[in-house]
């Protein structure tokens, strides 16, 4: 979860170039972009990674660059992924509260998470996030946050996003080359849907 006046680092490999993008989140919950950069890339093809130490060097540039220009320092940034490599699963779970008088507890949210993530995963495949829709307390009230309401139960609607292992473990290989983590992996879809 963000807060304001944090400072995030995106970065997207495309077929031909690395974009890297950096935000701030504003008063307003927004980010606002306080720099972006891309370099030309040729180890992508179609969505593929044909050479990853050709990507880690243009990632590396981008950082460089940024760290220079914009005098901000990072060793972690948010990447995205095609769309071709993502599978999103929806699914929904009901949770029933033991102690309906304190009402609903983060205990209780992190336990319905767990349950969203409880599903079949297909061979060659990773969770790597899961998107809430909306939360459903017992009246039928939609809410953004459902702790502390006191009802007996509630219902999470999620989408499960689900990515190709092993164009994620080349991710990884990728960011190792250049003493870089990631802070999380977005689908390219759901990344231009919150634009």
């Amino acid at each position: 979860i963000l807060a304001i006046g944090d400072v995030i680092v995106g970065i997207d490999i495309g077929s031909s170039k690395v974009s890297l993008v950096v935000g701030k989140v504003n008063n307003f919950n927004q980010v606002e972009l306080l720099h972006s950069t891309n370099k030309k890339c040729s180890g992508i093809k179609k969505a593929k990674i044909i050479d990853e130490d050709e990507i880690a060097r243009a990632i590396a540039e981008t950082i460089d660059e940024t760290e220079r220009e914009a005098n901000i320092r990072r060793n972690s940034a948010y990447l995205t992924i095609p769309g071709k490599y993502v599978t999103i699963v929806q699914n929904s779970v009901r949770k029933e509260i033991k102690d309906k008088s304190a009402g609903v507890s983060l205990k209780d949210v992190t336990s319905a998470l767990m349950q969203v993530k409880d599903i079949d995963i297909p061979d060659g495949n990773v969770i790597i996030d899961i998107v809430t829709d909306k939360f459903i307390l017992e009246d039928g009230r939609h809410v953004e946050d459902p702790v502390g309401n006191l009802v007996s139960s509630f219902s999470i609607n999620a989408q499960v996003v689900l990515g190709d292992k092993s164009y994620i473990k080349q991710l990884y290989n990728i960011f190792r080359k250049i003493d870089l983590d990631i802070d999380g992996i977005i689908p390219v879809t759901l990344a231009e849907r919150n634009l």
